[in-house]
């Protein structure tokens, strides 16, 4: 049920096999097998990937009413076991990732992970509102277009305000600046971010453009970060991205200055399966990672040191 419902939000057989941590074939045999069980095909493959037929539909109803009953009958049952449980970890993802990983379990050697990667921040809060995960870390934009946090979650700030950044083709007109305005792009084609469940991120960037009397154009949707990436060194777009963003091939990235966009770097947590405790150790960790990050990019990107307006607030626990 996960792998039709997953194959299903990706819109693609090899994206929905790298959010699930398979291979291609071996994710395609196992569709093949629960198709061959249901009676017949769930999916049209298609250029642009995939689209359910009838029968799927139906059976993608059916799956994710029965998989929030599922989680909710695993989570209840937790509740009747004794000592430790292993903290199940959901995490936007990052260039970060294992480096926080290897700091999270330094710090806590005596406790076991489990750990999910997705590329939607609203994704990742629903799992955790349906108790599938303990603790995720998201990314998210102001309170208007933010995924809103479920009833018995808590949140947890570790960077705010973390401005955002554009990368540009190195052929770009504006490729030679220091910094870079929204009302500079005003022509330019947007890549969408990767593939998933909206965030707001969209919304937030339509808003700021529209209130500066344009509407931004976007292109290119379903997309993984490596196909951006590829598309930007392309000079076939632009995109947003953070200040902890990798080098791109033949890309630069600028800072944007002059608007009101920035994210959230938070932790949301269920405090009956996670202690403050835990949360204040996974929030160490990350800081200290991002700290580390962001010092290692500036080396490579000459406008850091003038532009102390780009620089994030980092909060410690």
């Amino acid at each position: 049920m996960r792998v039709v419902c997953r194959v299903s939000e990706t819109g693609s057989v090899s994206k929905a096999a790298a959010a699930l941590g398979v291979s291609q074939p071996s994710l395609t045999a196992q569709l093949h097998r629960i198709e061959e069980a249901i009676g017949g095909p769930l999916f049209d493959r298609g250029s642009y990937g995939v689209t359910p037929t009838p029968l799927g539909r139906h059976v993608l109803r059916r799956a994710r009413a029965m998989l929030v009953d599922m989680d909710d009958l695993l989570g209840s049952s937790r509740r009747y076991t004794d000592g430790p449980r292993t903290l199940r970890l959901g995490s936007l993802r990052t260039v970060m990732f294992g480096t926080w990983m290897a700091r999270m379990e330094d710090l806590m050697p005596d406790r076991e992970f489990t750990t999910q990667v997705d590329v939607s921040s609203a994704t990742l809060t629903e799992l955790l509102a349906a108790d599938v995960l303990d603790v995720v870390m998201i990314g998210r934009c102001d309170d208007a277009h933010a995924p809103p946090c479920p009833p018995g979650v808590r949140e947890q700030t570790m960077v705010h305000p973390e401005p955002y950044a554009v990368a540009l083709p190195v052929g770009h007109r504006l490729a030679g600046r220091t910094d870079i305005s929204l009302t500079d792009l005003a022509e330019d084609i947007w890549i969408c971010p990767p593939a998933g469940k909206e965030d707001g991120d969209l919304a937030s960037l339509r808003d700021a453009c529209e209130r500066l009397g344009f509407t931004p154009q976007f292109r290119y949707y379903n997309l993984d970060s490596i196909e951006i990436e590829q598309l930007i060194g392309a000079g076939r777009g632009i995109s947003l991205c953070a200040p902890t963003m990798r080098d791109i091939p033949s890309s630069v990235i600028l800072p944007l200055v002059g608007h009101h966009i920035s994210w959230r770097r938070v932790l949301r947590f269920r405090p009956e399966s996670a202690s403050q405790e835990d949360i204040d150790l996974i929030h160490k960790a990350f800081t200290d990672t991002y700290r580390t990050t962001i010092a290692e990019n500036a080396l490579h990107r000459p406008w850091w040191d003038s532009h102390p307006d780009t620089h994030p607030t980092v909060i410690d626990p």
